[in-house]
């Protein structure tokens, strides 16, 4: 997102508002412009006053019910950022730290690579606080995807895909994922041995139901599948790219092993080159950066760091657009309901000011002040009413029309609206407040001079 000012933005932001100044100063000019000469000289003006008050309650209306449809969806949206916030991701990421490699822009090649992660385990481990060094193509919760069609031995072709991820010995360990059943990934399977595969919960759902899926082989789809990883083991389902990606189907690799029967040469597959290195540390370490930057220029100078941050740091940044667009809401709602107060506060001064001797005389026959505030109050909060009549069934409406941007909400929550309506009419209160008062303070000699 280019956040840079954007003249052609600016531009229609400001033709749009000299567009509604002109707008909403003709109307009423208009209006006024109606009025018959033999009415005014009457005092007729008070008819004309009565019909530009009924417009400009009818705005205050709309306005309300406007803010408390934007506050409504300002709520859900944080509801749901609080939702995708709180899953569990079923990772550990305190004192964790991503960072990120390009060994082909280095200038290895495919057949420099196994000696070249051998060497890294070794230097980093060589740190005094390093516990685990995880090597893979990608992580958890990063915005990366390697996917591949898979069909199991002896079964037939679902027509299914799933994620796969490289990785090395370490690599659970230090994200935190758990094996279930059978072993991870471990030291022995290098590229001469035996190519084996661990799966995820959810990969094992769904190709196998409730058998063990343990010793059982997959490969790439086709008539005669060739079973090229034997699975050794099955993980829990952390989760990869985005909360919302449910039944999310993976299985992960040793870093060199390729699959059986593989034709294509080795110089052509990319997807050897790691993406990623994760250090799990003893305690947290500010200065891990620096020497992970000096321990990859000491294995190769061109191995440099492309990006550096804490797990925490890279799950956070999964939720920038989801953050984004709750703060915009809430920010959208609270500009809103400021122009509905301010809106709310100018017609019901406004009607004070019009009604001054009709307060005057209440008040010369014996009203009491608390009589005039409530009066006045009866009148404000009776548009507020109005604007949540309106606001309420649009905003049930207009649900649907965001759920799909909203994670596991279908409805509004009687919370948000109950906070919703309960916001609108404390504004409602704060904008009818000031000019009741005033009102109340009247001087009932004075009123019943005024024209």
């Amino acid at each position: 997102i280019d956040a840079g000012p954007s003249l052609p933005v600016i531009g229609f932001a400001c033709a749009l508002s000299l567009a509604t100044g002109i707008l909403f100063g003709v109307a009423p000019a208009w209006m006024a412009a109606q009025a018959q000469p033999a009415d005014a000289l009457r005092s007729g003006t008070r008819t004309t006053a009565a019909t530009t008050s009924l417009l400009q309650r009818s705005l205050v209306v709309l306005q309300a019910a406007l803010s408390l449809v934007l506050l409504v969806a300002a709520g859900l949206f944080s509801q749901s950022l609080n939702k995708l916030q709180s899953t569990n991701l079923r990772l550990e990421t305190k004192n964790r730290y991503i960072v990120h490699i390009n060994p082909q822009a280095a200038g290895y090649t495919q057949s420099q690579l196994e000696a070249l992660y051998r060497t890294m385990e070794q230097r980093f481990h060589a740190l005094p606080g390093i516990v685990n060094v995880g090597i893979a193509t990608y992580t958890a919760m990063e915005d990366n995807n390697w996917s591949t069609g898979v069909q199991v031995q002896g079964q037939p072709d679902l027509n299914a895909s799933a994620s796969f991820v490289r990785a090395n010995a370490e690599y659970f360990d230090s994200i935190g994922t758990h094996v279930l059943m059978g072993r991870g990934i471990g030291v022995q399977d290098t590229s001469t041995a035996t190519p084996v595969a661990v799966v995820s919960k959810e990969f094992a759902k769904h190709f196998f139901k409730d058998q063990n899926p343990i010793g059982h082989r997959f490969g790439a789809p086709g008539p005669d599948s060739p079973g090229s990883y034997e699975i050794v083991g099955v993980v829990e389902d952390t989760v990869y790219t985005a909360v919302q990606w449910k039944d999310h189907s993976m299985f992960f690799v040793p870093m060199m092993q390729r699959p059986l029967h593989d034709k294509q040469p080795i110089d052509q597959d990319i997807s050897l080159y790691a993406g990623a290195i994760v250090l799990q540390t003893e305690r947290p370490m500010s200065d891990l950066e620096s020497l992970t930057s000096r321990t990859l220029a000491a294995i190769n100078p061109n191995l440099t760091i492309v990006k550096y941050q804490t797990f925490d740091q890279q799950v956070a940044d999964r939720f920038t657009g989801d953050r984004m667009l709750s703060r915009l809401m809430t920010l959208f709602g609270a500009l809103a309901l400021l122009l509905a107060t301010i809106g709310l506060y100018g017609v019901t001064a406004y009607g004070v000011v019009r009604r001054t001797p009709e307060i005057g005389i209440r008040m010369a026959l014996g009203a009491e002040r608390s009589g005039v505030v409530a009066l006045v109050m009866r009148g404000a909060m009776l548009q507020a009413a109005l604007g949540l009549v309106i606001g309420i069934p649009v905003a049930l409406l207009c649900v649907r029309f965001v759920k799909a941007q909203l994670y596991e909400i279908t409805s509004i929550h009687p919370a948000v609206m109950a906070f919703a309506i309960a916001t609108l009419m404390l504004a409602a209160c704060i904008a009818g407040i000031l000019p009741a008062r005033r009102a109340a303070s009247i001087d009932p000699a004075k009123a019943l001079r005024t024209d």
